[in-house]
């Protein structure tokens, strides 16, 4: 954040004693502070934080724009607003910049006290917005109860003016994580790639785009990724050759296929297709909505010891002293039955567990399985329970009952059928989501992993309660695991240290190498913010 650290050092230039401005503009600013609604050239301003600022002074105004000098000054601070704003991926649109140009032209003294109130409200604008202030992700986002600490910006503006430290309490407000400064320079790469136009879309064809073939699209898509940095390039030869589509281009289309959460197998089909056409504006807009989800994020998030699930990535990865000893796909629930944000603690594993299914689950997916074949529920494990007679429901007419009439409550008993799998992980929550194990491995080796009706699904539940374990010194080794699975008894284990477990969504991180990754916004999560 170099470029940000002196951002507002010169503007204490404009600052003037309230004994310097005449008492008319005193008058004038309080009786401007008053109305109900303070609007300005259709833009209302913050009137109960411009009050809380202005009645610490007396009313008196703290900017004066007279006099060439302090004219360029202004220009100075509209020049690092907007540099804040840039870095920061806030929404330009919100400050109005423009207008504080015009007003400073005029000679009109009624315009003195507009500008006055302007620059204030947009500074309190911009202090509120990189707090994460502007947006409450909690109504656009199932389960999202982070926030940062509050804090009364107007007070903390006041006093920084007061101690001319203003820049430096600007450039505290950001979030100071690693991963947010990663992001704000990728926006910066990201908007050089617009200004240079940005890359053009590789046509569209059925017939996908493979190693060895030759086509022109082979043309389209050195330039695609070159757009972005790398560095393959044609043969200096003929047109023939140069439409060639070498290993070398294989390499690179994989390699970006990787950090684009797609099969990498160097084949140019109709999802990598897609995601290769996607406007650089969509991966700006991408990256905006991320550092915006950070700045609502705690200010001591993450703990040194946690575990954490990224729903855009289908991953779950466990950190203890701040180092990584645990990253595994996990399968995460699909766009209708979304996997919820949630800040909570595993408390407890169960082992052998048995799976009392959701009574919508039991209605949208079982149902329908019943009418076409009756002994549905046998095969798989199932039972009905406090149906003793019938435990199978083998002598109901599936076909005659309705999703609204269906009143029965199901259990299936633990075992390889399972759709928990051997392993079960507890931890509060408002959704009844879990983490567990699962029977179905050939999910983890998708790409794409929303396939779950909300809850998170392991591929390595054994070594995942090994870690988890690991404090309650009983020597809880993959080994003891496995046979405490394979005694087939059911087993509650609390926890000795609960766990921190944070479920967020990431569609734009860096990997381990520090190589910015995009992931599909199957949620619709960032469309939600990029709207606003």
């Amino acid at each position: 954040m170099m470029r940000c650290k002196c951002l507002f050092a010169f503007v204490f230039i404009l600052m003037l004693s309230a004994g310097v401005m005449a008492r008319a503009e005193t008058t004038d600013l309080r009786s401007a502070l008053d109305a109900p609604h303070i609007i300005i050239d259709g833009i209302e301003l913050q009137r109960d934080d411009l009050n809380t600022f202005y009645a610490a002074r007396g009313y008196a105004p703290v900017w004066s724009f007279v006099g060439r000098e302090n004219a360029a000054s202004l220009n100075n601070f509209l020049e690092s607003a907007e540099h804040v704003i840039d870095y920061h991926g806030l929404n330009s649109k919100h400050y109005p910049l423009d207008l504080m140009r015009q007003l400073a032209r005029s000679d009109d003294d009624k315009d003195r006290p507009k500008l006055e109130l302007l620059v204030t409200d947009t500074l309190l604008h911009l202090a509120h917005d990189l707090h994460g202030d502007d947006n409450a992700p909690n109504t656009l986002y199932t389960g999202w109860t982070f926030h940062r600490a509050s804090i009364d910006i107007p007070a903390q503006l006041a006093n920084a003016i007061g101690s001319q430290n203003l820049g430096d309490f600007i450039n505290s407000l950001a979030p100071h994580h690693a991963a947010y400064q990663t992001l704000a320079n990728a926006l910066q790469t990201y908007r050089g790639i617009a200004l240079r136009g940005g890359w053009h879309p590789i046509s569209a064809n059925p017939v996908p785009l493979r190693p060895h073939d030759t086509s022109p699209r082979t043309i389209q898509l050195r330039a695609r990724l070159g757009a972005e940095g790398f560095a393959s390039k044609p043969p200096d030869s003929d047109a023939a050759e140069s439409q060639f589509f070498d290993d070398a281009l294989a390499q690179e289309v994989a390699t970006w296929q990787a950090q684009h959460g797609l099969l990498a197998d160097g084949h140019v089909g109709a999802n990598t297709l897609e995601a290769l056409n996607e406007p650089v504006e969509q991966r700006i807009g991408q990256i905006r909505a991320n550092m915006e989800r950070w700045r609502h994020m705690p200010d001591d998030f993450p703990p040194l010891r946690y575990a954490t699930v990224n729903i855009a990535d289908a991953t779950v990865a466990i950190f203890e002293d701040g180092k990584t000893i645990y990253h595994g796909p996990v399968v995460v629930g699909r766009v209708d039955r979304k996997t919820p944000f949630i800040d909570s603690k595993i408390r407890s594993m169960i082992i052998n567990p048995s799976w009392h299914v959701p009574a919508k689950i039991a209605r949208k997916d079982i149902l329908p399985k019943l009418r076409k074949d009756p002994h549905y529920l046998e095969k798989l494990g199932f039972v009905i329970s406090h149906n003793e007679q019938d435990p199978y429901g083998e002598n109901i007419d599936w076909e005659s009952v309705s999703a609204r009439d269906f009143n029965f409550r199901l259990r299936q008993a633990p075992g390889d059928m399972n759709s928990l799998g051997r392993l079960k992980f507890d931890f509060n929550n408002d959704f009844a989501v879990y983490m567990h194990g699962t029977p179905h491995q050939e999910l983890f080796e998708k790409p794409q992993r929303d396939f779950s009706s909300g809850c998170i699904r392991l591929r390595d539940p054994e070594q995942v309660a090994e870690i988890l374990l690991a404090p309650n010194n009983n020597d809880w080794s993959i080994q003891k695991i496995e046979d405490e699975i394979n005694a087939g008894t059911t087993r509650w284990v609390g926890l000795t240290n609960p766990m921190p477990l944070y479920v967020l969504y990431w569609t734009v991180f860096a990997d381990e190498n520090g190589t910015i990754n995009f992931r599909k916004d199957a949620y619709g999560y960032d469309a939600l913010l990029i709207s606003q």
